[in-house]
């Protein structure tokens, strides 16, 4: 195996030189950025790259190690030495294998110089390459079926961190349905989308708010794992049913585990001018519940939980036993690992929650692992939260605005 260490002033030339200098089977084995001082004597940034390429791949005489420093020749080149040829490799891997090391190389590059580099709209569109040839050479047969115009929105799923899997099944339900309704001879981009954002939209069940009823006491509970934004969403619920609704509400909380929670929720309360009852125990609850008969809405504040510790899921559990009408909300975040959400999901289990409530949208950019939770445990939304405004930024769980977050519409 010959070695080779370039340095380059972005990771576009130093890939045109590796291939140019060893040829299209070289690799990359790592990439760092440095520094050097220039001629007129100013710090300006490198990218160092060192690729590999087999011997029997070029039949260049190459030192096993050095450093070259990659400028434009003044003089024309000769031509290039003919290569062997070279067996294929088994199963054809070989082309995979050497653009994914490319690419890991290219974006280890990228992440150190982004702020520095101004080429680097021009890097990532080479990438962008990279990654379409090798979604051809490796993709599903399922995807290869796919129209390009649905392909492109699959992209755009994946991007957006939904599942792969679902992003796939859901273009080929738009597909069907494009073919029910006039058939693919008439699919272009700004058809697929709006037939992709109906198909999203149906894969998302939603619930009803609140309801308040006259003479009637709503229970409500707010479970989920610390800060997750239970009390300020609880809060949020307060607000809007005092001062919008003209209703009235009463706070209980069942999180003495942190002091700062109950002053916190103590403080929304004085604001709204409602009674806060803290309950320490089962008996606490059951009174507390029966002084607030007269009360359309009462909403219980819930300690945060790890979800894997099960001895204060099942204290908790045993609270909310008591209470055969209450209607339990799981409090989720929107900047969760898709992974840790559905596990979050399966432990708070044994808490019974009928409805899910996603929370800090303004703190992320990516929106698929909410469709991917909701595609795996079908339990409906009830509520948005996008931010700390009390009570402005809680929002009313509409299929079509999840659609709106997973797969935007089209820019004018």
């Amino acid at each position: 195996m010959r070695v080779k260490t370039f340095e380059a002033a972005t990771m576009q030339e130093a890939l045109d030189t590796i291939k140019r200098e060893l040829g299209d089977e070289a690799f990359i084995l790592s990439s760092k950025t440095k520094k050097r001082v220039n001629a007129q004597g100013r710090e300006e940034a490198l990218i160092e790259v060192t690729a590999a390429v087999d011997a029997a791949s070029t039949s260049a005489a190459l030192p096993a190690t050095g450093t070259y420093g990659l400028r434009p020749p003044l003089a024309p080149r000769a031509p290039a030495p003919q290569k062997r040829e070279a067996p294929p490799p088994p199963m054809d891997l070989q082309p995979i294998r050497r653009e994914l090391l490319e690419i890991k190389g290219a974006v280890e590059a990228l992440r150190d110089q982004e702020a520095r580099n101004p080429s680097i709209l021009k890097e990532l569109d080479h990438l962008k390459a990279m990654v379409n040839r090798l979604q051809r050479q490796g993709m599903p047969p399922a995807q290869l079926q796919l129209p390009q115009c649905l392909l492109d929105l699959y992209g755009g799923l994946v991007a957006n961190d939904l599942e792969p899997m679902i992003a796939l099944r859901l273009c080929e339900h738009a597909q069907r349905a494009i073919v029910e309704h006039g058939g693919e001879e008439a699919l272009d981009a700004e058809r697929a989308r709006l037939f992709l954002r109906r198909v999203i939209a149906d894969f998302i069940p939603v619930a009803n708010p609140i309801q308040l009823d006259p003479g009637k006491t709503q229970v409500t509970a707010l479970v989920g794992p610390t800060g997750v934004g239970k009390t300020t969403t609880i809060a949020k619920l307060a607000a809007y049913a005092k001062l919008h609704l003209k209703q009235k509400v009463a706070l209980l909380t069942l999180d003495t585990f942190r002091v700062a929670a109950v002053d916190q929720l103590q403080q929304y309360a004085q604001i709204l001018q409602v009674p806060l009852h803290v309950a320490l125990t089962v008996e606490d609850l059951r009174s507390a519940l029966r002084f607030y008969q007269d009360r359309s809405l009462v909403l219980i504040d819930t300690p945060g939980h790890s979800p894997k510790d099960e001895v204060l899921l099942g204290q908790l559990r045993g609270f909310l036993s008591e209470l055969p009408d209450v209607e339990t909300h799981l409090v989720l975040s929107a900047t969760t690992k898709p992974r840790d959400m559905v596990d979050i999901v399966q432990r708070f289990e044994p808490l019974k929650a009928t409805r899910l409530i996603f929370t800090k949208l303004d703190e992320t950019s990516t929106f698929g692992p909410l469709l991917s939770t909701l595609v795996r445990i079908r339990r409906p939304l009830s509520y948005l939260g996008t931010g700390q405004e009390v009570p402005e930024d809680l929002e009313l769980a509409t299929s079509r605005r999840v659609a709106d977050l997973i797969l935007p519409q089209a820019q004018p």
